[in-house]
């Protein structure tokens, strides 16, 4: 993944603060650019337009999993159970944070309602992050199971989104501790136990 100029972060974090006070379609570069402290021109030196400044952002709040694949890429020592420590330390901190999960919520519900750019760009991020998620299974869990590994990581990131809506609705119990930390648990035991028992 890139390195992001602190310029650039400046514009996405305004952009975070702005879609949390209105929903996608009200979003402007006046708004960002004002927010931010810079000007709209500033933006545009950045990126071409909205939907590119959006992807950026969904990008960078939440799919941790393909900037972790990355990393693991680069770094062919990182396996087992440090790297199962990272997973699990980046599961908690992105369901730790509510504010960011409940404008996921809001951004994906914009996003799939509209024939976009955006909509296309999200589906294949998405795509990529389940692909990351099972190879990240095969470096931590030291498993290779071709027939199951992607299912258990669509699964993984569909419970992480469940999460997150039921955190826009405001119905999760008060300690969200201690709800990461029995998700956590739950998936480092069945997944691997999962994989083991079907695999081929």
């Amino acid at each position: 993944m890139a390195i992001i100029s602190k310029g650039k972060q400046r514009i996405i974090n305004a952009t975070v603060d702005v879609l949390k006070e209105y929903p996608i379609d009200q979003v402007s570069m006046r708004k960002i650019a004002q927010k931010a402290g810079v000007t709209t021109g500033s933006i545009y030196h950045h990126y071409k337009n909205k939907d590119e400044l959006l992807f950026d952002v969904m990008k960078q709040t939440l799919h941790f999993t393909t900037r972790l694949y990355d990393t693991v890429k680069k770094d062919q020592h990182k396996e087992g159970q440090a790297l199962l420590d990272e997973i699990n330390s980046e599961v908690k901190s992105r369901l730790l944070k509510t504010e960011e999960q409940t404008l996921h919520i809001h951004f994906f519900s914009d996003v799939i309602k509209q024939k976009s750019v955006i909509k296309d760009k999200y589906q294949h991020n998405y795509k990529n992050m389940i692909d990351s998620t099972a190879e990240l299974f095969t470096k931590a869990l030291n498993i290779r199971n071709d027939e199951y590994q992607k299912s258990m990581a669509a699964i993984l990131v569909a419970a992480m989104d469940g999460i997150a809506m039921q955190q826009a609705l405001d119905v999760l119990p008060e300690d969200l501790n201690k709800l990461t930390d029995v998700f956590i648990d739950f998936f480092n035991e069945s997944i691997p136990q999962f994989l083991k028992t079907y695999k081929k």
